[in-house]
């Protein structure tokens, strides 16, 4: 379901695209399609997560860096 489609108030983008589809397969769907008629330079897309898969995020992270060790 499209929601908005209007012209980007940032500097950066000529477009904004906000759309609320059913999974992120979906919008990879949408943004090829968009990009297939050739007419774009750059494209980018930001998946929102709930608050719950951000809970699960960080205590994903928290998990690996415990085994992680990272260069100094």
């Amino acid at each position: 379901m499209l929601l908005s489609y209007s012209p980007s108030l940032s500097i950066d983008y000529d477009l904004a695209i906000v759309a609320d589809v059913p999974n992120n397969e979906s919008m990879a769907a949408i943004a090829l399609a968009i990009a297939a008629g050739g007419a774009l330079k750059s494209a980018k897309t930001t998946v929102l997560m709930t608050g719950a898969e951000a809970v699960a995020a960080m205590k994903k992270a928290d998990a690996i860096a415990k085994v992680c060790k990272t260069a100094r």
